[in-house]
């Protein structure tokens, strides 16, 4: 049974997939290329990209696991999966891309069966509780030791113009799908995660954070 955050989602990305690379590709440039930067994909690992949305972040990934690699790409959005599906079927890669239907709070793999994972554009969506449980499943899907590097929209202070009338207009048209600001490093330190490296960068002019952490060895 949904509950009302996967309903949510998949209502507005089921009406959004369509549009999302024509006004999203070019924005998201600058946040891929940062995780990718930050995760460092070596050939030969198995690799986890939550809330993988039209497959583009995956198909760079699977590009640098190699033929030896894996790439587990997961969406609550049947729509953005399709979409997926139809963006790496006109790849070399098909064949190292695991696509997966599945919500980031409940993930259906095995404990420590990945060697890094990335959750780009997801945290944002879900409720305090949600983003608790998201956190607790990277930590349990992700080997001690692995990297699993996150990107939200960012809270600042003081709020800048853009985010300002984002918030704004996020509360005026209900438009929780959307997400909402967090501090990452605080997140993933009260879920265990051990943080490294940060990058600051913009998307439509709102900022998102970039955080590189770690799975504690000899947990």
């Amino acid at each position: 049974m949904k509950d009302r955050t996967t309903a949510r989602l998949q209502r507005f990305y089921g009406m959004a997939h369509r549009l999302y690379d024509v006004f999203m590709f070019e924005s998201s440039q600058e946040i891929w290329e940062a995780v990718l930067a930050l995760l460092r994909p070596a050939p030969g690992e198995r690799l986890l990209d939550v809330g993988c949305g039209t497959g583009r972040l995956a198909i760079a990934l699977a590009d640098l696991v190699g033929e030896e690699g894996k790439v587990s790409a997961v969406d609550v959005s049947p729509a953005m999966l399709r979409q997926a599906g139809r963006q790496i079927a006109r790849t070399p890669l098909a064949s190292r891309i695991d696509l997966r239907l599945a919500d980031i709070r409940t993930l259906p793999y095995p404990d420590g069966g990945f060697d890094g994972a990335t959750a780009s554009l997801v945290l944002e969506l879900l409720n305090d509780e949600g983003v608790r449980s998201a956190l607790r499943e990277l930590r349990r899907v992700v080997r001690p030791g692995g990297r699993v590097v996150l990107a939200s929209l960012a809270e600042e202070m003081p709020y800048g113009r853009t985010l300002a009338f984002y918030l704004v207009l996020r509360r005026i048209l209900s438009l929780s799908a959307l997400g909402r600001p967090l501090i990452l490093r605080r997140l993933a330190s009260d879920a265990g995660f051990v943080s490294r490296i940060s990058m600051r960068r913009s998307l439509l002019r709102l900022p998102i954070d970039i955080l590189i952490c770690e799975v504690p060895k000899g947990t």
